[in-house]
């Protein structure tokens, strides 16, 4: 990991406070972002919300919510260690807060990187966020958009490209074509659906369950255990009905999946080995998992346990609030 902050940073740069609000995890850090500068992640934290044995949204809210708080505390009290250090004390003054949300939390928009948000959980997250921070000024924003910026700065689309975000209880699909999101839709399958699987049909505990996912995707070229199997079959059948409504509109040639880490690679082969969804895209399409390698490149710093959603908000609120 590359050192922390210069005395330059510290004069010209200013820190960002992220929130990620996923459906299986809510996640925090903070960025340090200055003109000419790749942007410096630190703080960061993720906090998994226990695998339900149901779907209910009730329940789902009242964890989500209470992961959050954990997310934010930390935050806080990073910031608040960093401010006792003279050396390095503006770091520790955070300037804005934004704050990201993934299905079920938001229904992003095709175009201006808005979305609908359910108004509980951002009303929430937003008194959690004044109340442990302080007053600030905060932001709001679908994580589909941080997703397709940080693909598209990434990858060089010649043509139409398919990103799969694979989230705990629902999984977003976009279609990108010339630079814009020209479809979108979500199917209710993620992480959280096969760790259930494997718990209910395999005999196994969530912990073991989340043991097979990382073998699984460590394992090049290897079958999953039968639970999991079955779960990315599944996985692999709802994205391919999905994806047939959207292929139309721009045809892909490339599926870019993105998975809370280490599954991705999980995720990347149940699509590759499935038929159904291999009959969608013309010969000699490829689907890859987007991993920290590639983007940590641009990211001047970041914890020992790269996290990808927070690495792409970074690049994100870099682009978007950086002072150039």
């Amino acid at each position: 990991m590359s050192p922390m902050f210069g005395k330059k940073n510290l004069k010209q740069g200013k820190t960002i406070a992220l929130v990620d609000i996923e459906s299986g995890s809510v996640a925090g850090a903070l960025v340090r972002i200055a003109p000419h500068e790749a942007p410096k992640l630190f703080a960061q934290t993720r906090i998994e919300i226990p695998l339900l044995s149901t779907r209910g949204s009730v329940e789902l809210s009242r964890e989500a919510l209470l992961a959050a708080r954990k997310a934010i505390e930390h935050i806080s009290e990073v910031a608040s260690r960093v401010r006792g250090r003279e050396e390095l004390a503006p770091t520790g003054k955070i300037a804005h807060v934004a704050t990201f949300y993934a299905p079920p939390w938001a229904a992003m928009h095709l175009a201006g990187g808005t979305a609908d948000y359910l108004p509980h959980m951002t009303e929430h997250i937003s008194d959690l966020a004044r109340d442990i921070l302080g007053q600030h000024s905060m932001s709001a924003h679908p994580f589909g958009t941080a997703a397709a910026h940080g693909a598209l700065s990434l990858f060089p689309f010649e043509r139409a490209a398919m990103l799969c975000l694979v989230g705990g209880e629902v999984s977003e699909l976009l279609l990108i074509e010339d630079g814009m999101v020209r479809g979108r839709a979500t199917v209710p399958v993620g992480l959280s659906t096969i760790l259930r699987t494997a718990v209910s049909h395999g005999g196994f505990s969530a912990r073991e369950a989340r043991s097979l996912v990382t073998l699984a995707s460590r394992a090049e070229g290897e079958a999953a255990h039968e639970a999991l199997e079955a779960g990315g079959n599944h996985f692999a059948q709802q994205f391919s009905e999905a994806a047939a409504e959207l292929i139309p509109t721009a045809p892909a040639r490339s599926v870019i999946v993105i998975a809370p880490t280490p599954s991705e690679a999980f995720f990347a082969r149940s699509l590759a080995r499935s038929a159904q969804a291999n009959a969608l895209f013309p010969e000699g399409s490829v689907v890859q998992a987007l991993r920290a390698s590639h983007v940590a490149p641009h990211i001047a710093a970041h914890a020992l346990a790269p996290d990808v959603p927070l690495m792409l908000e970074a690049l994100f609120v870099d682009k978007k609030f950086g002072i150039y």
